[in-house]
């Protein structure tokens, strides 16, 4: 048996689970199923960008400045190669983004021109390497486009299809299995018992990790029965690279979590945290497989949630940037907290006057969840710190900023 690890402060309990989460390993696939995926390679410029000098508009493509008139003798669409080196008092016809004959020097706006009986008429003047996008303008060959570590946002994968490169390595996604607890939990659908909860930890942990593009395999839920228990957790460890289960990880008579983790041959990582709501929690490890034992309670399970378990897991999928994102908003009300404890409390964004402020909903107690459905983050109360004034700025944790 392991011998009891003492509570840790938050930040501390943050260090210690992303310093041990490794990524999983690395494929290879389609640059074109690669979508919200991490990449496990640098990608750089396969060739200059562009590898052409084009035209920036509509216009026509000009040897030499300074003429009134000039004979039109090709005209070129996106992706078309030039046929002809333009000579003295010659001009090209351009798309958008049309390569421009050799000898072009200038491109003049088609609103700029009129052309009569085939020779182009200038009404304004055009200057040397106006409208041409050069060789190389944006990226030249081998310099960098994205970085290992990032995750392929609709932005940044059309940024790499846009490169043409068809295949990339990316990290291979975490294999995740949730383990529901509890003779008195419900399905939906199910009727509703007096003193009975329904499942909603299963819908919220397989919901958030949907948006990171991760599939679970859940069980349950089980029964309070310690074999039962212990094999559910033996056939997902050795399934799985991260279990979580939720429920019976506190010190009741039905609370068969924790013993089993210390007899099943689990190194304990966190024992317990100095959070509220949050607790009980435990993370364990045996192997590379990683345990996190989450309370039974909807508003502990998702505190724990957004500032340990998901940083963990977008350690394991190999993103570089893994911790909470937070942003700073003015405080609306006071909050108030006790020292020694790390406070989560739950905030509501209003626009007043023209100005976001962020206020505290009237109930924080870890037995109470339904006020998150009008919850927009949470703000921390923590180390030396136990009260923050209104007007005065507090970082938010945005729900919907963390995927």
């Amino acid at each position: 048996m392991m011998t009891a690890i003492a509570a840790l402060p938050l930040p501390d309990a943050q260090a210690v689970l992303i310093g041990t989460a490794q990524s999983v390993g690395i494929e290879t696939i389609a640059t074109a199923d690669a979508l919200g995926r991490v990449l496990a390679e640098d990608i750089v410029a396969p060739h200059a960008f562009p590898d052409t000098r084009r035209s920036a508009v509509d216009g026509f493509a000009l040897n030499q400045p300074g003429l009134q008139e000039y004979q039109i003798v090709e005209t070129l669409g996106a992706g078309e190669l030039p046929k002809h080196h333009l000579k003295d008092g010659q001009a090209a016809a351009v798309m958008t983004g049309a390569t421009v004959p050799e000898g072009s020097v200038a491109v003049i706006r088609v609103e700029d021109t009129t052309v009569v009986d085939g020779i182009l008429v200038l009404k304004a003047e055009a200057s040397v390497g106006e409208n041409i996008n050069r060789i190389g303008e944006e990226l030249n060959s081998g310099e960098p486009v994205l970085t290992s570590g990032d995750r392929l946002t609709p932005v940044n994968h059309s940024v790499l299809c846009c490169t043409g490169i068809a295949q990339v390595k990316v990290r291979r996604l975490p294999t995740i299995g949730i383990l529901i607890t509890g003779d008195e939990v419900l399905q939906l659908g199910q009727e509703h018992r007096p003193g009975s909860v329904y499942d909603s930890n299963r819908h919220f942990l397989v919901g958030c990790l949907a948006q990171l593009g991760i599939k679970c395999k859940v069980l349950g839920p089980v029964n309070d029965d310690e074999t039962t228990i212990s094999s559910s957790i033996d056939q997902l460890a050795q399934e799985c690279d991260l279990v979580i289960s939720s429920g019976g990880v506190s010190m009741g008579k039905y609370d068969f979590i924790r013993p089993l983790l210390h007899s099943s041959g689990f190194e304990v990582l966190v024992n317990r945290t100095g959070i509220k709501p949050g607790r009980p929690l435990i993370v364990a490890r045996r192997g590379e497989t990683l345990f996190f034992g989450m309370p039974g309670y909807p508003a502990a399970c998702l505190v724990n949630f957004f500032y340990y378990l998901l940083p963990t897991v977008k350690k394991l999928m190999g993103i570089n940037a893994v911790l909470p994102h937070v942003r700073s908003v003015q405080l609306a009300t006071d909050l108030k907290g006790r020292k020694g404890r790390w406070d989560v409390i739950r905030m509501k964004l209003v626009t007043e006057a023209g100005e976001e402020r962020a206020h505290k909903l009237s109930s924080q107690l870890t037995s109470h969840f339904l006020n998150f459905g009008i919850c927009d983050g949470l703000t921390l109360l923590g180390g030396d710190v136990d009260q923050i004034s209104a007007g005065e700025q507090v970082e938010i944790l945005e729900f919907i900023a963390q995927f």
